[in-house]
Parts: structure tokens; sequence; C-alpha cells
């Protein structure tokens, strides 16, 4: 089983260990970066405010809507060395980062499911 952050069930699926090799390179790297791709009260409450406002949505939806958000935290070479030390696959950091943000997103929502403001069941 591998690891999970705090607040993070595992039920979507997110691969944890990509989040947890992106924070050991910056750590190593750039101290105090891995402080950055964390979970952010504001990304809860940006879910939240989204989810208030359309009601039912497609998780692709809503995970496509959060990303330019997210992304732009992400650093594009820690992202990019995470990436490959993880699956050991070069990929470009776009492809990179927009994974590592997808699954900060997925961490949110099983966040608010954890705290009781969502329910992932389907």
């Amino acid at each position: 089983m591998s690891r999970l952050p705090l607040f993070a069930s595992g039920k979507l699926g997110a691969d944890y260990e990509l989040l947890f090799a992106y924070w050991e390179i910056a750590k190593e790297e750039r101290s105090g970066k891995e402080a950055d791709v964390i979970l952010r009260e504001e990304d809860l409450q940006l879910i939240e405010e989204k989810l208030r406002e359309a009601g039912k949505v497609k998780l692709e939806d809503l995970v496509l809507s959060m990303l330019p958000e997210v992304s732009g935290r992400i650093n594009n070479e820690i992202a990019k060395k995470a990436y490959k030390k993880r699956y050991n696959v070069d990929v470009p950091s776009e492809v990179a980062v927009n994974y590592i943000a997808k699954i900060i997103i997925l961490w949110a929502l099983e966040a608010l499911e954890i705290e009781g403001k969502l329910n992932l069941d389907f």
C-alpha cells in the first residue's frame, strides 16, 4: 500500500507517491519549495465555491477547472524530476506539472469528504 498524506483517503486513486517524490526532490534542491505543493485551505474553498455554483458537476470537469489555479505553484523542473523518479519516464514538464496538480485536486476532494462536506459515492 502506498503512503497517503494527511487528509487523503486514496479513494480517488491518486498516486500520492509522486507527491512524496516531488517533496523529497524539492527539499533536497530548493528547500522550502516543497511547501508550495501541499493541500491548501484555498483549494478546499475554491472547490466548495465551484460546487455551490454548479451543483452537480463531473469529476473530470471539476479537476480541469482547478488545474490553472493549482498548477501555477508547481515547479516545472522539480515536477519533471519527480515524474522521472517515480515512473522512470521522461515527459515534458507540462505533463508532469498537470499530473501533480491533478493529484493535489483529488487530494482536496478526498479531504472535503473526510471533513463531511462532500460525498464521493459513485
